[in-house]
């Protein structure tokens, strides 16, 4: 089967821009929180959102698949072309009205052997209405206009993104990590959203994120974002990351591995318990 990956960008940026728009006009609305497990929440937006985000895929293309954060039993998980969603990245922030979250959608083509190769993703912030997208050999955008990575290629002049893992063990290797790169770069941010911080690498604002706790959702659409605008995407080892794996590594490449020699991210996550 042919894929044409600049439409599958343009199914994703349309998507995910509708989603955003429902996640908007539910932010002032009462809240219905649950606990899916420790440290991990969803709401009846994140619910929606899924919810008209794989009903708008299926109404044209009936027969792809679908990774989802949330669980659709209903839903195909395999297909020519599957889906990975997040319909709402950073449902802590959204919850508690911070400011930062997004809605993340990818497309990815499967391989022979099962394996899923990113083709196309688009991330939505509907409050700064900022619209992140790429396919791969058709660049990188943010409201239509090209984006890059940040030039640095200096620690001491990079800002640092981050998100908490919700196991104790991964936070201890987070603080190890932070004690020995806090000194060593400009300054340091949790964001809340790992998608959105993605983008943000995307387009400049941040020279490395790193998280070490993730699902797919997080990662697969920022992952052809940030590559397409010349940055590059691992898990805490350096090897380019894939829909597998459950820890990242973001830049804008030119401080990767300077970053993972410093922080000693594999050491101090490997290392026996």
């Amino acid at each position: 089967m042919t894929v044409d990956s600049a439409e599958l960008r343009i199914t994703a940026e349309e998507a995910a821009t509708e989603a955003g728009e429902l996640v908007i006009r539910k932010w002032s609305e009462p809240r219905e929180i649950r606990s899916k497990r420790f440290r991990d929440w969803v709401t009846d937006a994140d619910l929606a959102a899924q919810e008209l985000i794989t009903s708008r895929i299926l109404s044209r293309f009936p027969l792809h698949g679908f990774i989802t954060e949330e669980d659709a039993p209903d839903l195909a998980s395999a297909g020519d072309v599957v889906w990975i969603i997040d319909p709402l990245d950073g449902t802590t922030n959204y919850s508690r009205k911070h400011p930062i979250f997004c809605v993340s959608i990818a497309a990815a083509i499967a391989g022979a052997n099962g394996s899923l190769n990113v083709v196309a993703g688009a991330i939505y912030d509907p409050i700064r209405k900022e619209l992140f997208s790429a396919a791969t050999g058709h660049g990188s955008t943010l409201n239509d206009a090209p984006i890059a990575v940040s030039p640095t290629g200096s620690l001491d002049a990079s800002i640092i993104g981050l998100d908490w893992s919700r196991g104790q063990y991964k936070r201890s290797a987070i603080l190890k990590t932070l004690e020995l790169t806090a000194s060593k770069v400009h300054t340091i941010r949790a964001i809340g959203s790992a998608a959105l911080a993605l983008a943000w690498v995307a387009c400049g604002r941040l020279e490395v994120y790193f998280n070490l706790g993730m699902g797919s959702w997080d990662v697969a659409a920022a992952s052809v974002i940030i590559q397409e605008a010349g940055g590059f995407v691992s898990n805490h080892k350096g090897t380019v990351w894939s829909p597998d794996h459950s820890t990242c590594v973001a830049s804008n490449g030119k401080i990767h591995q300077l970053f993972l020699e410093t922080s000693r991210l594999a050491e101090w996550l490997d290392a026996p318990s």
